[in-house]
């Protein structure tokens, strides 16, 4: 069951019991109310009676009259006020009545019933019960006139009061039914969409326990529910938030990873040739010391370059930026990539204007030797005159390629981490998709603008502009 059906329940449960206790509560006092004006009625028309039959008799009968003129005279005073529920008796002798019961057989002003209510004061006795099928209030005294004692009744049928409790009670009855159908069927509906709220968030912790951490609770009540959803969204955002960092961390590890694997593939492939030279090749002092330099230049490169890519990638720290000739730049970005380029049979043709830029050398290094990198691969082993140039203009560096180039629909794409444009290609080259991805790093990392622009056939060229100091 669910919750709003056990709250809903429980509420009409408790308005089932207080409703039948406010209608039997409210019958009983009305009962209770009515039988004793019934009562006090029946007492008091006694009583008036009693007295004036008492009062008039004494008035005019005589202690001589005896026999006929005595019950005539008797008869007559109590026919002056009598009416048909009225009974007059004398030693157990009905005297004057309309009515075809003996009151004395229930109402015995001689027992000591402890059943009959007595007022102690007029000597006035009553009797509430059942007769012959019909339910009666009768009341009596004995009355005393010139040494002779008299028994007044009244007898009153209340059967028609009776009733009309009992459609009292029918109509109590049917008015508390509705009142609980319809105070149940009211809080039901209130519960069940002061319900709807916390279903919906549950089904938004659901779909964010699935991975969906950008859905949030819909609810704009101005309550507790609505105070509960609004914390529930601050702890979703915080969650996603979280979790975005801690992908966006992944994804930097990830990068950082693969990019220095990357790295490591082009000084790796000079340091072991200038190896093997040194293993197999008779050299002179100068070649060895100049390859042994050569080696040592390469591995201190890879060892700074790894140490700023991780700051860079990893940490997200800000690069240290120094002014360095653009012509020792370039100079360095052909001693790192002068064997990979002999191997495809690529010239690498430089230029610039002398200037100097404000960069991090090794970062921007790596930079253009993944640019060079990339289009020497641009070639197909057919082609002629293959050519990479590198050329800086103040602060703006461009390398170009007349290969096969990009295609419109994956320009947008070439920065991705580990997107390629031909798989079976750069898989041929030994290619991950990390070159270009690390070249956007780096040039994000220098605040520089990097533009693409290619065309199959044309060729390609990628051009980063540098702040202006």
């Amino acid at each position: 069951m669910k919750l709003w059906q056990k709250a809903a329940a429980v509420c009409a449960g408790v308005l089932a019991l207080v409703v039948a206790a406010c209608s039997v509560a409210m019958l009983l006092y009305a009962r209770h109310t009515i039988l004793d004006m019934s009562r006090e009625q029946v007492r008091a028309k006694q009583r008036d009676l009693a007295t004036s039959f008492s009062e008039m008799t004494s008035y005019y009968r005589l202690d001589t009259d005896t026999g006929p003129v005595r019950d005539s005279l008797v008869d007559y005073c109590f026919s002056r006020f009598a009416d048909e529920t009225s009974v007059l008796m004398r030693d157990g002798e009905t005297l004057s009545s309309a009515l075809d019961i003996d009151p004395s057989d229930w109402l015995d002003l001689d027992s000591a019933d402890q059943d009959l209510w007595v007022d102690a004061y007029s000597g006035q006795q009553t009797y509430e019960g059942r007769v012959r099928g019909r339910d009666v209030l009768m009341a009596a005294s004995l009355v005393s006139v010139r040494s002779e004692q008299y028994a007044v009744y009244t007898v009153v049928d209340v059967t028609d009061i009776h009733r009309s409790l009992a459609v009292m009670a029918l109509i109590f009855l049917g008015v508390s039914l509705g009142g609980i159908a319809l105070g149940a069927g009211a809080v039901t509906l209130l519960m069940r969409r002061g319900a709807k709220p916390l279903a919906a968030l549950s089904g938004a912790a659901q779909r964010i326990a699935g991975g969906a951490y950008d859905v949030r609770a819909d609810v704009t009540t101005k309550d507790e529910i609505g105070a509960l959803a609004a914390d529930f969204n601050t702890m979703a955002a915080a969650v996603q938030s979280r979790v975005d960092e801690l992908t966006e961390t992944a994804r930097r590890q990830r990068l950082f990873i693969g990019g220095v694997n990357h790295e490591f593939k082009t000084p790796l492939t000079a340091i072991l040739l200038h190896t093997r030279l040194l293993q197999k090749v008779n050299l002179t002092e100068d070649e060895k010391a100049e390859s042994l330099a050569h080696i040592e230049k390469q591995c201190t490169w890879l060892e700074r370059l790894t140490q700023k890519l991780l700051k860079t990638i990893t940490l997200n720290q800000a690069i240290t930026k120094t002014p360095i000739p653009a012509q020792e730049l370039i100079d360095r970005v052909r001693a790192s990539t002068q064997q990979i380029m002999a191997d495809r049979n690529v010239t690498l043709r430089t230029s610039c204007d002398g200037a100097s830029l404000l960069v991090d050398a090794d970062l921007m290094q790596s930079l253009l030797v993944n640019l060079v990198d990339n289009a020497g691969k641009a070639y197909d082993p057919g082609d002629e005159n293959r050519t990479v140039w590198l050329t800086v203009r103040d602060s703006v560096i461009e390398v170009c390629d007349a290969g096969r180039g990009i295609p419109a629909e994956a320009i947008g794409r070439v920065f991705e981490p580990f997107y390629m444009v031909d798989k079976s290609r750069s898989k041929k080259h030994g290619g991950s998709g990390l070159g270009l991805a690390l070249v956007k790093q780096i040039a994000d990392a220098h605040g520089a603008r990097l533009e693409v622009h290619s065309a199959p056939g044309a060729g390609t060229t990628f051009r980063v502009e540098l702040p202006s100091t």
